[in-house]
């Protein structure tokens, strides 16, 4: 059964570019994962808000993705944001019943 995980993000305007350069980034690495199925992603300019809906085929593949060197390129920039308060990200997992 699919495993969902459902990200948000809140992110200040003056980092806007460089959220989506990482976001293309993200998706050529999420594309090699075992695994994945597919990803929508939703963006609210008004609040500064993206949201991605990302689908695996197990909650197994999703925490190995987790854990894949595939993401050393992004983890700086995405640290760096985080600790400077310039986004706040959260994942959540669902599966569907």
């Amino acid at each position: 059964m699919s495993v969902f995980a459902i990200t948000r993000c809140v992110y200040d305007d003056d980092i806007k570019q460089e959220l989506l350069d990482i976001k293309k980034l993200s998706l050529r690495i999420l594309e090699k994962q075992r695994g994945f199925v597919g990803v929508k992603q939703f963006i609210c300019e008004e609040m500064n808000e993206m949201v991605s809906v990302i689908e695996w085929e197990t909650k197994k593949d999703h925490e190995a993705s987790m854990e894949s060197l595939d993401w050393d390129p992004v983890n700086p920039t995405w640290m760096a944001l985080t600790k400077g308060g310039k986004i706040t990200f959260e994942v959540n997992l669902f599966e569907a019943h």
